[in-house]
C-alpha cells in the first residue's frame, strides 16, 4: 500500500529523536517498512511546507 508521510519540525519538543526532519523521516520509513507500506511522498513542515517525492 502506498502512503504519504507528514513531518513537522517542532521547536518546543525536547525529544531528541524527533528533533529533526531527517530523524522523523527515518522513523516513518522504519514504521512503513515494518507494516508493508511504501511511502510515495513526504510532506515537510519546517515553517516552509513543501513536497518531496521519493
Amino acid at each position: 500500500m502506498k502512503v504519504v508521510c507528514y513531518c513537522r519540525l517542532s521547536k518546543d519538543d525536547n525529544k531528541s529523536r524527533y528533533s529533526s526532519i531527517e530523524a522523523q523521516q527515518e522513523l516513518a520509513k522504519e514504521y512503513a517498512d515494518s507494516q508493508g507500506f511504501e511511502i510515495s511522498e513526504y510532506y515537510i513542515d519546517d515553517n516552509v511546507s513543501r513536497v518531496y517525492f521519493k
